[in-house]
């Protein structure tokens, strides 16, 4: 554990532990037979709104028609993943096993570099063993392994993205220039293009580092990055407003979203009926509106159950704020028998580890702790209004994990002496 780097084993080192990940994952999905994707509904289940986005894309008809039927242009979705699963259409076939394969491949790749972005975080923050053991075990753990090789979507992509843009925030306090601060606006604009949620982050990390940095130069420097980061942005922004005739930022289909979780057949998580994606009738109405119109209406729908029922909101936002971290109710039958009981306790367990992780970095004066405090308690604020989906909140668990694992490397420095009889 102390040898100099360039004396130790190669198996010791983190491209080794990102190697094994990388290949146990893809062994998964081979051997797994993952990549066998359901053809229900037209394959609706890879990608869901992502993959019909692609579809269209790979046909020739352009960033549109997020459901089964053709409506128009769309900015349901932002489009870094939708344009990456379109390529992958393009060369290897529209909902073909091949092309499942090579995107759950795509996903694991950017899992297994978490290893890395994961074992540098932890290295500046709590030392060696800490960050060996991160890395490790999110190598191997198998809910880390479950997302990239079961689920078409953009949330392996995110996490590593989030914990670079963690990384580099942490790296730039140390020593910066102004070289770093385009380069941190360029990965923020990324990651608005890939998920426009983790922006709630941008703006404490940047006064991380002004508190960090402080000085004129600095706060000049912050300009620039995100000057660079609207640069990048403004051409999706003008795409928006030209083909829409209003300012979206990025994407739209917030207030459907919304209203699927609030509203009087509700009981804090969606209705299915109320999506176009599942239910004939809303797709009918989303292609006779066109997806502005549809969207304005769910708005103005949310709003009013909102004004005439604010104590079942808040309800309802409370119920999801709890399901975001002990698991939404769903049932898992396994040998005829329910262990729902069990998976909210596994999830409410990963929950507590990771906060004690956090309560235990913030009374040691760790550095990037308040970074993490933000990670945990600002991120899924969006999240607690909508629906609580166990795969959004995969983006945070790298940074999870490595709080939990903290806490567990504390906890073994410490001996419980039991009292002994006299």
């Amino acid at each position: 554990m102390t040898a100099p780097a360039d004396k130790r084993p190669w198996r010791h080192s983190i491209l080794f532990i990102v190697l094994i990940a990388l290949l146990l994952r893809l062994a998964v999905i081979s051997v797994g037979h993952t990549y066998r994707i359901t053809p229900r509904r037209d394959h609706f289940q890879f990608g869901w709104e992502m993959g019909r986005i692609a579809r269209s894309i790979a046909l020739g008809q352009g960033f549109s028609s997020p459901t089964d039927l053709p409506s128009g242009p769309s900015a349901w979705a932002p489009p870094v993943y939708p344009y990456i699963l379109a390529g992958v259409f393009k060369l290897f076939g529209i909902y073909s096993p091949l092309s499942a394969w090579v995107i759950l491949a795509l996903n694991s790749i950017f899992g297994a570099l978490t290893c890395f972005t994961l074992y540098e975080i932890a290295l500046r923050m709590y030392g060696l063993p800490v960050a060996r053991a991160a890395a490790w075990t999110w190598a191997v753990f198998p809910y880390a392994i479950y997302w990239p090789v079961r689920v078409v979507w953009e949330m392996s992509l995110t996490a590593f993205l989030l914990t670079l843009a963690l990384l580099l925030t942490l790296q730039m306090a140390d020593k910066i220039s102004r070289r770093d601060w385009i380069v941190y606006g360029l990965l923020w604009a990324l990651m608005a293009f890939t998920n426009t949620a983790v922006l709630s982050l941008l703006p404490f990390c940047l006064l991380w580092l002004l508190h960090r940095t402080s000085g004129k130069r600095q706060f000049v420097n912050l300009m620039l990055c995100l000057a660079v980061m609207i640069l990048v942005v403004s051409p999706w922004l003008i795409r928006n407003y030209q083909t829409f005739g209003k300012f979206i930022f990025v994407r739209d289909n917030l207030p459907l979203e919304m209203h699927i979780a609030n509203n009087d057949a509700s009981a804090g998580l969606w209705t299915r009926s109320e999506h176009p994606g599942n239910d004939p009738e809303a797709m009918q109405r989303f292609q006779e509106l066109g997806e502005i119109r549809f969207m304005d209406e769910k708005n103005q729908e949310v709003r009013e159950f909102v004004r005439e029922h604010p104590d079942r909101f808040a309800l309802f936002t409370l119920e999801r704020a709890g399901y975001f971290w002990i698991g939404t109710p769903q049932a898992v039958i396994v040998a005829g028998y329910n262990l729902i009981v069990f998976r909210h306790t596994t999830f409410l367990l990963a929950t507590l580890f990771a906060f004690g992780g956090l309560w235990l970095t913030l009374r040691n004066r760790k550095p990037g702790g308040l970074l993490l405090a933000c990670f945990l308690l600002i991120y899924p604020l969006p999240y607690y209004l909508v629906n609580p989906f166990p795969r959004y909140k995969h983006t945070i668990e790298p940074e999870m994990m490595l709080l939990a694992v903290y806490l567990f490397w504390e906890a073994s420095r410490h001996q419980l002496g039991w009292p002994r009889k006299a």
